[in-house]
């Protein structure tokens, strides 16, 4: 069942890219021969086989593999670390630190998976199979409340270890985090093994079709017992797993890779990476321009520049993603949430069904991708990408409709009990050619009150927050003081918003961690998931996926996957936007480029190790 689940996920980025002949098909290793068309290279490698690229405008938040979930982390990171498992060009799985795909018992409930030979970290002490044990009890423990800890779900034991507040499988209560003896007990407890320095075990609490992805993914990379520090090059060039080590890192400037003297896989040509930081993307693309770096990505706002430019066009690459932008509503399905003073139980508008759906119906998708992309990517409605197996689907019950809109923008302003008398809510909004009825409807829009709209600065998102700033006021009739608008660094932006109580909405995006639809649903909305950031919590929704992951039958599994995306769209929990399309430069002297439809952030970042740079 493994290996044919595997195949299914490969095959499905090829069809991703066959569906985009305009885009260079994801795995496809069209580079890897002699560089982009309109290469200049003179033939022979470079002398200086160091590679400069952008991450990012301050440093990431966390470089320990566990605690990381943004891009710019673990685009870093895919260079540094390595697990049991990894990928091919096609996206299909790998063995990596493991001799092969894991035994599976019959029951699928226990996954055994050997250990290559002679492993080493970039410190020459060995990788062990208790360090792939140690990396699943740190991500499971809920003391450390990682935003991807709710993937260690599936194991057994995680149920007492982690409750309810984690895990959408399970009605344990979550234990008191201060109650360290306890916790310290029901780590052990977890359904990870290492019976020897070779064998790694993990026990399952209930089947799952798409456990092997996970021990793919970075948070299952080796942790050996001497880190308990992530925070300097020394802490993390040391514990290094992968094709290269930290060398150096002046913090909010560059991180410098250097080849790991032990990794045992294809032997990196680049002798360093340096990884930039500071500035925002169009500074990037700047310096891009100004030979500063070999690859960047180009915003949204400069797209049809670079199109136009006869010196540049050569260089696009332009790659169909497995990733979707969308704009959380703050739902308050979960306990925090928003205050509003005018709604009738004080909670944020955008805890109101209506309301939400109100500010979907007034967005024009396919404008917002022309006006803010570039007119890169495809309308999204619902979650899953194209490229997953089976999708897309395209279910939208809430399409671009502006009468539709203040229809619904006025049932929710009944069910939030905003006033109908005029006297009430304040003076009319009135224009000259406006009716009775139109003042009324515009003051009682105006009387919701403020609500806080957040994004994080220095990432081109400016563009699509204002463009749909604009089509709530031209469309709904929103006055423009009622969006308070903000923006902070990643870093505490992504704080903040885990928070709950702090926007009502907030930009959001999502890459594919694996190309299965459990990664693109449960990931972002079950209850009690990390990357949940709009508190939507559905007992039925949770109910669906748990009992899709269980279904060994393709097609019922799909089909049940399906249904429960169309609960999310239905209650309108968030807006989708995108699914994404990513135009990046690359210097014609860049050569083994293995660009796939789940590379984190720059052009071919899941395969640093096979890139070369050629004379030029």
């Amino acid at each position: 069942m493994t290996k044919r689940l595997v195949a299914l996920l490969g095959a499905a980025v090829i069809v991703l890219g066959a569906c985009s002949p305009a885009a260079t098909p994801a795995g496809s290793g069209s580079t890897s021969s002699g560089g982009p068309s309109g290469s200049q290279s003179t033939g022979g490698l470079a002398a200086d086989q160091i590679l400069r690229i952008y991450c990012c405008a301050e440093d990431p938040r966390s470089l320990e593999a566990q605690a990381s979930s943004g891009s710019d982390e673990i685009s870093i990171e895919s260079g540094m670390y390595r697990g049991l498992l990894y990928y091919n060009q096609d996206l299909s799985l790998k063995p990596e630190l493991a001799q092969d795909l894991p035994t599976v018992s019959p029951d699928g409930l226990t996954y055994t998976y050997k250990l290559k030979d002679g492993l080493k970290y970039a410190s020459g002490d060995p990788i062990v199979a208790g360090d792939f044990v140690r990396a699943a009890q740190h991500l499971a423990d809920p003391r450390n409340a990682f935003d991807y800890g709710y993937e260690m779900c599936w194991l057994a034991g995680s149920d007492k270890l982690m409750g309810s507040d984690f895990c959408s499988n399970t009605t344990e209560p979550t234990p008191d985090v201060k109650d360290n003896a306890k916790i310290d007990e029901l780590v052990k407890g977890l359904g990870a093994e290492a019976p020897d320095d070779k064998t790694v075990i993990f026990h399952l609490a209930q089947p799952v079709n798409f456990f092997t992805n996970l021990t793919a993914m970075w948070l299952l990379t080796p942790v050996p017992a001497s880190a308990t520090k992530f925070a300097e090059a020394a802490d993390l060039g040391p514990i290094a797993s992968g094709p290269f080590m930290m060398k150096d890192w002046t913090h909010n400037s560059e991180i410098v890779l250097v080849p790991n003297p032990n990794w045992g896989g294809t032997k990196p040509t680049l002798t360093e990476i340096h990884i930039k930081m500071g500035g925002d993307p169009e500074a990037a693309l700047a310096a891009y321009e100004a030979g500063e770096y070999d690859m960047v990505v180009v915003p949204g706002t400069s797209i049809q520049r670079v199109a136009d430019d006869a010196k540049l066009k050569p260089q696009i690459k332009d790659t169909p993603q497995l990733a979707i932008t969308y704009y959380d509503f703050q739902t308050c399905l979960r306990p925090a949430c928003p205050t509003n003073a005018a709604t009738k139980d004080k909670k944020s508008p955008a805890s109101y069904k209506n309301f939400r759906i109100a500010l979907t119906e007034a967005v024009d998708k396919q404008e917002l991708i022309d006006q803010t992309f570039g007119g890169l990517g495809t309308v999204a409605n619902g979650s899953v990408m194209p490229g997953i197996p089976g999708w897309p689907d395209d279910y939208n019950p809430y399409p671009f409709n502006k009468d539709k809109a203040k229809a619904d923008l006025t049932k929710a302003m009944d069910d939030m009990g905003i006033s109908t008398d005029p006297k009430v809510v304040g003076a009319l909004a009135a224009t000259a050619t406006c009716d009775d009825a139109c003042q009324l409807y515009t003051a009682r829009v105006h009387s919701i009150g403020r609500m806080k709209f957040g994004y994080n600065c220095n990432a081109g998102h400016e563009t699509r927050v204002f463009y749909l700033y604009d089509a709530w006021r031209n469309n709904l009739g929103f006055a423009g003081s009622q969006f308070d608008i903000s923006c902070t660094d990643f870093g505490t932006f992504r704080t903040e918003r885990r928070a709950g109580n702090v926007y009502d909405i907030q930009r959001n995006g999502w890459s594919a961690d694996f190309p299965h639809a459990d990664n693109q649903l449960r990931d972002l909305f079950a209850t009690g998931a990390g990357n949940n950031n709009n508190g939507y919590s559905n007992p039925a929704f949770d109910d669906l996926l748990n009992k899709a992951a269980a279904e060994s039958d393709p097609q019922k599994s799909h089909d049940l996957y399906v249904q429960a995306q169309h609960l999310i769209v239905d209650d309108a929990a968030v807006l989708f936007m995108r699914y994404g399309v990513t135009r990046n430069l690359v210097q014609p002297y860049l050569s083994g480029l293995q660009s796939v439809a789940n590379d984190h952030q720059n052009y071919g970042d899941v395969f640093y190790e096979t890139i070369q740079v050629m004379a030029h």
